[in-house]
């Protein structure tokens, strides 16, 4: 059966949002995949970090390639599981995730050599790492060592900040030290809230106060249901970031309203979807439908399979 969810933009959601992040004990911890951040405003309590990636083996012979890395946080008790690649570590960040604000410890770093292998690294790292509101936090250069016999070394080192505020769609009070918190680049008062940003957050209050926006979403994996709740749980956990793209449609078009539907191919190497063509829309504003390409296809999702499946959105106003 296809899965579906509905939210509502006002107090519920608040709700929902409140208690979205259970305590839970270490036999049920689970494993999240969190957010690229992708120029959103972030909430109080929301900061977002980026770190820088070297791969070389025991002969420092450095190379390109990929990894993956978990965090547990601390207060929340629940495991974040990231996908990054190598760059050259004077280059702007090519991703900055977003978490909610906690100290977080490094658990696992998992490898995969040329020849197939897969090395893994089980720690938890001699130090943790800090998350602070609307702040963007730098966690370092990790250096990932292939020794021989198949063990992997991580080693994380202070690095220079490379976030350049001009090359990114939104701003942030800071650029900290993800290790001790001190500031690298102040930037409060230059670019810390941009007008846009302003009348995005007027107009999500206005809705909140006075109207109920439904975003009720359906997802058809065909015979490969059985992964649709796994894909669902991440739709669930962005929903308000995919929301922000008809809300800001609202504010150009207040009474839009109707059905958006896709179909999709999604990797499982990327654990993204490589490809989303759009069947439907009874909204057709090119600035709404790129925004929502943008947000499904920069989203990661924990399935194992490639799969192909049908998504559609059905979006409705209520209230005055």
């Amino acid at each position: 059966m296809p899965v579906c969810g509905a939210y509502s933009f006002g107090f519920l959601l608040i709700l929902f949002l409140g208690f979205y992040y259970p305590r839970l004990s270490a036999s049920e911890l689970r494993t999240l995949v969190p957010k690229v951040w992708n120029g959103e405003l972030l909430e109080a309590d929301e900061g977002a970090f980026y770190l820088q990636g070297v791969i070389a083996d025991s002969s420092a012979r450095f190379r390109p390639g990929s990894f993956t890395f978990t965090l547990l946080g601390r207060k929340r008790q629940l495991l974040y599981q990231f996908q990054t690649d190598t760059q050259d570590l004077k280059d702007h960040p090519a991703k900055v995730w977003k978490l909610k604000e906690d100290e977080y410890d490094l658990m696992r770093v998992s490898l995969t050599d040329p020849q197939g292998h897969v090395l893994q690294w089980q720690g938890p790292y001699r130090h943790s790492f800090k998350i602070s509101g609307q702040n963007l936090a730098h966690f370092g250069v990790w250096y990932l060592v292939q020794m021989q016999k198949g063990l992997l070394k991580v080693l994380a080192k202070r690095g220079k900040n490379v976030f350049r505020p001009e090359k990114s769609q939104g701003s942030f009070a800071a650029v900290i030290d993800g290790a001790d918190g001190r500031i690298l680049l102040n930037l409060k008062g230059s670019n810390a809230k941009t007008k846009a940003g302003q009348d995005q957050q007027e107009l999500r209050q206005v809705f909140r106060s006075s109207r109920t926006i439904s975003m009720v979403y359906k997802l058809n994996l065909f015979r490969q249901n059985s992964f649709a709740p796994a894909m669902a749980k991440t739709l669930e956990a962005n929903d308000p970031d995919i929301r922000s793209c008809y809300l800001d449609h609202l504010e150009r078009e207040p009474n839009a309203q109707g059905q958006l539907s896709y179909t999709f191919v999604y990797s499982s190497v990327t654990k993204s979807i490589k490809s989303l063509k759009m069947k439907q829309s009874d909204i057709n504003d090119s600035v709404f439908l790129e925004c929502m390409m943008y947000k499904l296809m920069g989203l990661d999702f924990p399935v194992g399979p490639s799969l192909i499946g049908e998504l559609s959105f059905q979006f409705a106003l209520s209230g005055s």
